[in-house]
């Protein structure tokens, strides 16, 4: 970024544009008190972590009784406080773009408040939908206008689902630029997410597709492939499973793979234990006899390596390749868990249904796995089963 000289910034604080020394603030002076009224200070300072991130920390500065202090006294005793408090604080620029600010204020404060398991995800989505756009634009020239004929323009080509976060997040960001006195006001506050001319997805397998799909997979990603139409696992989920997982005819699922890191599951209701039904507990039984380490704490699907199998690896190189040579497109993970739903539906109550997929908002307390799998849900698992694995008539099991 190109430095401002010495005029603009003296235009700059000369129109009003004041800066404290502590990222654009003057810090905020309120009087308090219902019959003795004091003046009171409150300043924000940024505290660095031994993790290199930042911190921000309020203040609430007592500056002496109305009575024996006027305003003018008060605030200035507020910028000394200030000055003292931040010294080793360098302060923002005068005029900085989106990129600068979300990478050197909003970051450094928010990235630690997001969920683990998602914060690599939302950090290539707001680089993606919002940098690569905004990035080098100065904070001030960010209007309604812009960004909302940008979103108008995302509409046709993308879900709701993204038009609404690019708006929260756009929202977020700028309102924390508000708060730091870095913008006179949110220019996202009150963006409207426009209709969305991509339909979301609802494809799922045919009876006739599975079949086809599966003919197409060696032994051990036939098996994956079956456990995701049956189970109805996350794809994180199915590749951070270990031996130690299975315990009985149940399966635990208590983490998922993110990004090549081992983290929770997706939400507290995800964690619980799926039935295992009869055919495909036989072949895991099968793989783990002929898996070459197959201790406890490994895992049941490692890579060449050991390690987890990256889970786009396994959409591209596995799925989407087996859905080609079957003649079908658009082979993804999210339509073997549709998969799953749509034909246990038919077989049992959405309630069951929701149990399996675990979206239930409950936490379950799972002391006896076996009694925490309703025997509702079990009937069904091995019915669904049972409906998913025919084979395609004339076939022949394909050399591995």
């Amino acid at each position: 970024m190109d430095r401002l000289d010495e005029s603009a910034v003296k235009s700059i604080l000369s129109a009003g544009r004041h800066m404290g020394r502590d990222r654009y603030q003057e810090g905020r002076l309120v009087l308090v008190g219902k019959h003795i009224k004091k003046w009171r200070g409150h300043f924000y300072v940024y505290q660095k972590q031994a993790d290199g991130s930042e911190v921000r920390r309020h203040r609430n500065i007592p500056l002496g009784l109305k009575s024996e202090t006027d305003k003018g006294e008060a605030k200035a005793k507020l910028r000394e406080i200030i000055a003292r408090e931040t010294k080793d604080v360098a302060p923002a620029p005068v005029n900085v773009t989106l990129r600068w600010f979300y990478e050197n204020r909003f970051l450094p404060q928010k990235e630690q408040q997001w969920k683990v398991t998602s914060r690599p995800k939302t950090k290539r989505f707001i680089e993606n939908y919002l940098l690569k756009r905004f990035g080098d634009t100065l904070l001030g020239e960010l209007d309604k206008f812009t960004l909302q004929t940008y979103l108008n323009e995302m509409a046709p080509r993308y879900s709701k689902s993204v038009l609404s976060k690019i708006r929260v997040y756009f929202n977020s960001i700028l309102d924390e630029a508000v708060e730091l006195e870095m913008l006179p006001k949110n220019p996202a506050g009150k963006l409207a997410v426009p209709k969305s001319g991509k339909r979301r997805a609802t494809k799922h397998l045919t009876p006739e597709e599975i079949p086809q799909i599966l003919f197409h997979l060696s032994d051990r990603d036939r098996l994956i492939v079956r456990m995701f139409l049956v189970l109805g696992l996350r794809p994180g989920e199915m590749f951070a499973l270990r031996w130690n997982d299975k315990q009985g005819n149940s399966l635990r699922i208590d983490s998922s793979i993110t990004d090549g890191m081992e983290v929770e599951t997706k939400t507290e209701g995800s964690d619980s234990f799926v039935w295992i039904p009869a055919s495909i507990d036989t072949e895991l039984e099968f793989w783990r006899g002929a898996a070459t380490n197959a201790t406890p704490d490994t895992f049941i699907f490692p890579s060449s390596r050991g390690t987890a199998i990256n889970t786009n690896n396994f959409l591209f190189r596995v799925l989407k390749e087996a859905g080609r040579n079957a003649g079908i497109e658009g082979v993804t993970h999210q339509m073997l868990r549709r998969t799953c739903s749509t034909y246990m539906a038919q077989i049992t109550s959405v309630k069951d249904v929701q149990a399996h997929l675990r979206h239930t908002n409950a936490k379950t307390t799972l002391e006896h796995y076996i009694k925490s799998v309703p025997e509702s849900v079990r009937v069904a698992v091995e019915s669904l089963d049972q409906l998913l694995k025919k084979k395609p008539s004339g076939s022949e099991k394909p050399a591995n």
